[in-house]
């Protein structure tokens, strides 16, 4: 368990980010300073958020568990979310700064009407709550394991804290307490490394070695980089990495208003631009930094044998279903058993950073969402802009709540994944985005790059996407046999679809004529 000092530590990084988040968010007088920053961001302290943000705890806790349990080729997905967002960046970014726009939703009102407006808010609210109720529970992992809290009021707590000062200081307070949690997180897998290395009393070519001569349970190194096979069965592929990785970043960074709101709080095209090719360059780096954490905790847990062994022992301690769900927990507990008193807290703080650094940004973008494109159009138009700044408040308690119940599900019913197609949370967490934000990236893309679609055909191209993946998903129960595509591969099939179909309807003729 944690000593009195680790406590010291944790305490003080919770003191130290609240004091972050109201000095950020001080003077919020209205919308356009909560939602935007008063579009005053720096592109660099926004590259830095969009990483802190996407770099959850299911990062944190999730990717060392893809190595550990088998190689390096989940950084194939990584190299295709680099690549994804030069072209957000290219592509996308200049539309929504034209278009002035306060979320992204809000250019497809402008494109098409408010019908698809209405849809592609509906469904990034349900997609984002999803999403962000995975990572919570992932947060909740360390918390239940360094105290007696059961995960139900682990992952209240941590909901609490989080939408805090994100209620108060809007879009400004999330920026800049991601800067810190950034560094936090990076600085907490950084040091883990070196102790686990460290410990390991081995030299850098003696820890390469036993990697390499280490095989997997798909026959395949330690260390293996790269998969070229074409079975679409096999998540972790170069090809399945370009296109299925490149194509989900693009709908995340591109059309999920968690992740876009950055950028588009800088003070230009330029500098929103220069956020998304800061996140690009660092990706990467961070997750191999992961991978690394995964391979020596390999290494100190005795092999395949010993974290086996481990995950049984902690499945049975916090009465999980299966050893395989207990792999997410190896991580935590190893910093915890492991480390020195103080380096254990400061790790500890990593985790939560990761997990608040994501839970911030997903409250407010849900709030800003939800008060522009069903608060302030439907229910209460008209009112003075401080009405809908107190809304958005409102809603952010709201949406914490909400994710504290979606938390709570996946705690009961996440599975432990396999070699095939990942292991975990982090293979959860990516799952649920691939349901919904590749179809709405169809209808984007078809705003930005052509001049047919129409409001109505592209709620039919999206509930046909939609439709389409959620088969797939469902395949054994439907048809009694293996799913014939593994999940990286949603993406791809849902904005192909989605965009042929949006594409094929033309405007209105008023719009052609024009």
């Amino acid at each position: 368990m944690l000593s009195s000092f680790d406590y010291v530590v944790l305490a003080s990084y919770l003191v130290l980010i609240a004091a972050i988040g109201l000095w950020a968010g001080r003077g919020q007088r209205s919308t356009r300073d909560y939602f935007l920053g008063g579009r005053a961001i720096p592109w660099w302290a926004a590259g830095i958020s969009i990483l802190a943000t996407e770099t959850s705890v299911l990062t944190f806790i999730g990717v060392p568990t893809q190595s550990l349990r088998g190689d390096w080729t989940y950084l194939q997905l990584a190299l295709g979310s680099a690549l994804a967002r030069l072209v957000v960046a290219w592509v996308l970014i200049p539309a929504y700064y034209k278009a002035e726009v306060v979320t992204v939703y809000d250019y497809l009102a402008q494109r098409f009407g408010a019908l698809s407006r209405n849809v592609a808010s509906g469904l990034f609210l349900i997609g984002r709550l999803l999403g962000s109720g995975v990572r919570l529970y992932g947060a909740a992992i360390a918390l239940v394991l360094v105290t007696d809290l059961g995960f139900p009021t682990a992952i209240a707590a941590i909901a609490i804290v989080a939408a805090a000062y994100t209620l108060l200081g809007g879009l400004r307070s999330v920026v800049w307490t991601d800067v810190l949690q950034g560094a936090m997180l990076v600085g907490g897998a950084a040091l883990a490394l070196i102790f686990m290395f460290r410990d390991s009393g081995q030299s850098v070519s003696g820890v390469f070695a036993q990697l390499s001569a280490a095989g997997t349970a798909a026959g395949g190194s330690k260390l293996a980089l790269w998969n070229f096979s074409l079975d679409p069965k096999v998540s972790y592929t170069l090809f399945a990495g370009l296109l299925g990785s490149g194509l989900l970043t693009m709908s995340t960074h591109g059309t999920d208003q968690d992740m876009i709101q950055r950028a588009l709080a800088c003070r230009g095209t330029r500098d929103g631009r220069r956020s998304l090719i800061l996140s690009s360059l660092l990706v990467i780096p961070v997750a191999a930094l992961f991978l690394a954490v995964g391979s020596m905790l390999w290494i100190q847990m005795g092999g395949d044998a010993g974290a086996a062994a481990t995950a049984e022992r902690l499945a049975a301690a916090e009465g999980l279903t299966s050893a395989g769900r207990a792999y997410d927990f190896l991580f935590p507990f190893y910093v915890i058993q492991t480390l020195p008193a103080g380096v254990r807290g400061l790790i500890i703080a990593a985790i939560f950073a990761t997990a608040m650094s994501s839970l911030d940004s997903a409250i407010s973008a849900l709030s800003t969402t939800a008060v522009r494109s069903i608060w302030q159009p439907y229910i209460l138009p008209g009112r003075r802009d401080s009405h809908y700044l107190k809304a958005a408040r409102a809603f952010a308690f709201v949406f914490a709540l909400l994710l504290v119940a979606v938390a709570v599900l996946v705690w009961k019913y996440e599975g432990s994944g396999d070699i095939r197609s990942g292991f975990g949370i982090l293979t959860l967490g990516l799952k649920v985005l691939t349901w919904i934000f590749p179809p709405l990236l169809g209808v984007f893309l078809v705003g930005v790059l052509t001049r047919r679609g129409s409001d109505r055909g592209n709620v039919f191209a999206i509930a046909i996407g939609i439709a389409l993946l959620l088969v797939f998903e469902l395949w054994p129960r439907l048809f009694g046999s293996e799913t014939p595509i593994a999940w990286i591969w949603n993406p791809v099939i849902g904005t192909a679809v989605t965009f042929a179909l949006a594409a094929a309807f033309a405007p209105p003729a008023r719009e052609s004529a024009s």
